[in-house]
């Protein structure tokens, strides 16, 4: 499985900002979000030692204020960081995965407005657990002119490191509102087992020209401990 990632939701991008007389960035497409994610753009920085190899920090760059959790000894963000907007309500989370120095990938991306996820446009899971069960809910961005879509989820039970069940699920031709998939794992559960494995979905799309197709894949990792 490829860990690259072809976004669509940045074709649809979202989240202008107010302008107030040139004191604001707005954000217009991709390379201005990815610049608002680079600690390098941020003069104002904030850090407090959370343990030998993460930095808390708060940063500080025109009307936004970007939080999150620095590896040290890797280079790299790691976890949720946030990026907020000081002229609104809105706000982007992206959970970093450090696979090595060189390989971090953005797993989950959550775009919010009043504290509320707007899953049209947002790539995440929620989860619910008992010992009985454990029930996700994957969601992906709606995408216009699309005309297949297919996911699979795969997934490992682990138990004292040894692994005890795998299994998968195919979605194919799915036509779902908005890229809202389940998966129900019922399992006796006990104390510290592991429940790991990752979502994917192919969305193919009408592309700029005639008769051209573009796809794209958006994938979520996700372990569950119990």
């Amino acid at each position: 499985m490829t860990r690259s990632i072809i976004f669509l939701l940045f074709s649809l991008m979202i989240i202008a900002c107010s302008k107030e007389q040139g004191k604001t960035k707005v954000i217009k497409n991709i390379s201005d979000l990815n610049e608002l994610f680079h600690l390098k753009n941020y003069k104002t920085q904030v850090r407090l030692k959370v343990n030998d190899s993460i930095d808390h920090i708060t940063a500080q760059w025109h009307n936004f204020t970007l939080t999150g959790d620095f590896d040290t000894k890797m280079n790299n963000r790691t976890g949720i960081w946030t990026l907020k907007n000081s002229t609104n309500s809105k706000e982007i989370l992206i959970d970093y995965l450090i696979f090595d120095k060189k390989d971090v990938f953005k797993n989950q991306i959550i775009f919010k407005e009043y504290n509320k996820i707007d899953s049209s446009v947002s790539k995440f899971y929620v989860k619910q657990k008992t010992a009985k069960e454990l029930v996700m809910n994957f969601f992906s961005p709606k995408v216009k002119d699309e005309i297949y879509k297919e996911a699979k989820i795969r997934y490992l039970i682990l138990r004292n490191s040894k692994e005890i069940k795998k299994d998968s699920i195919i979605y194919k031709n799915m036509k779902m509102k908005e890229g809202k998939y389940l998966i129900n794992i019922k399992y006796d559960f006990k104390k510290d087992d592991i429940v790991k494995g990752y979502f994917g979905e192919t969305v193919l799309l009408n592309g700029k020209n005639k008769d051209s197709i573009v796809m794209g894949d958006n994938t979520i990792y996700f372990i569950e401990r119990f």
